[in-house]
């Protein structure tokens, strides 16, 4: 039996952006531990007057906010997100400096250009062309 916890990061994602929720929905199932609460900013009715964050930051790249207040943006948000779900390696291979340094402007160009993808990109995706299991492992069909 998993325990859930108390969430450790809020999640601020582009729910309109299908890229962005397909991999959303992936960290959730992922989420067996509840270290992660998930808020769609593209809601009717979000309010990001409190945050301290404008709107358009959040809409260019995945902020997430830890306990402390404390915002990660785009690949150290990414990190954040899939340690948190036990993804450690993953994590922790976007510190490798030649990764980091790919990893950075690929997902800052991705990001930016993300509602213009072709629909078969999501298709070679593990979320669309994969199959996921209970456990989280995934294959490709």
């Amino acid at each position: 039996m998993t325990t859930r916890n108390a969430p450790t990061h809020t999640v601020y994602y582009d729910g309109d952006c299908p890229l962005c929720s397909h991999e959303m929905a992936f960290l959730m199932r992922q989420n067996r531990e509840g270290r992660l609460a998930f808020v769609d900013i593209a809601t009717p009715g979000f309010e990001v007057a409190a945050l301290g964050v404008s709107r358009e930051a959040l809409m260019a790249l995945l902020h997430v906010r830890d306990t402390a207040g404390r915002w990660l943006v785009g690949v150290p948000a990414i990190q954040a997100v899939y340690a948190a779900t036990g993804h450690t390696r993953f994590a922790a291979a976007l510190d490798r400096p030649w990764v980091a340094r790919l990893a950075r402007p690929a997902y800052a160009w991705l990001a930016c250009h993300r509602y213009r993808l072709p629909r078969w990109l999501l298709a070679v995706t593990h979320l669309r062309a994969g199959h996921c299991e209970p456990d989280g492992s995934c294959r490709l069909r």
